[in-house]
């Protein structure tokens, strides 16, 4: 049967809403199909969770001052010490990143910037600088981070951090006996238990107790000497 003009042009017409239709359905299916690839690797990929060191300043304490300032050079950081992500010591022998647990920044410039707030806070020094002031200065911080990692042992947790710090008088008549202060600071603070999460809040307690152990034996070293 031959079909007249209008007939077929609704046939057409019909054919080629029904080609439309099943193209759109494959694209539809396609974009589908990449969503739910992408979620499942998305699934699988560990997220990485970025932590501070970041504990509160402390409060300011005028019953001794002294009168000069002080510079706070930047700790130079151990080989070992792992700039990036949380580490965990495991004392039966087993050492690992925990890659899921960064830091902001690397430990030691996170230690240097709070050891710096807490003397400029405290008001130990009439001014606590890093190497970013030109302002002139006569005592001089310095040291090196050791450790600064997670530690298990017998199922416990604890965060551990050991730092060499150094004290410079820079105004010293001899050039021999500048050095007021060596020490080597071992702080260990125990931890609720062996998750990363309770490592990380135990480190951050041990990066405070480190800094006010500092800021008393400088203070102690300084206020006798005058």
């Amino acid at each position: 049967m031959v079909q007249n003009r209008s007939e077929l042009g609704n046939s057409l017409q019909t054919y080629s809403l029904y080609f439309t239709a099943r193209e759109n359905l494959r694209s539809l299916l396609l974009v589908a199909s990449i969503v739910v690839i992408s979620g499942c690797a998305l699934w699988n990929t560990e997220a990485v969770v970025f932590h501070a060191i970041n504990y509160p300043a402390p409060k300011p304490n005028r019953e001794h001052r002294i009168p000069e300032t002080i510079m706070v050079y930047r700790l130079l950081m151990d080989s070992k010490v792992d700039s990036h992500y949380l580490v965990i010591l495991n004392l039966k022998g087993n050492t690992r990143s925990v890659s899921g647990y960064a830091w902001v920044q690397d430990p030691s410039e996170m230690l240097t910037e709070l050891v710096t707030r807490d003397l400029e806070s405290s008001g130990l020094f009439e001014k606590a600088i890093d190497q970013t002031s030109n302002l002139p200065y006569r005592y001089g911080l310095e040291g090196q981070l050791k450790k600064f990692e997670g530690v298990i042992n017998n199922g416990k947790g604890a965060g551990l951090i050991q730092a060499e710090v150094r004290l410079i008088d820079f105004e010293h008549q001899s050039a021999g006996n500048s050095e007021l202060i060596k020490k080597l600071y071992t702080i260990e603070v125990p931890s609720m238990d062996t998750k990363p999460e309770s490592i990380v809040k135990a480190l951050d307690k041990a990066s405070m107790d480190l800094s006010e152990k500092i800021r008393n034996d400088v203070g102690k070293i300084l206020i006798n000497k005058n």
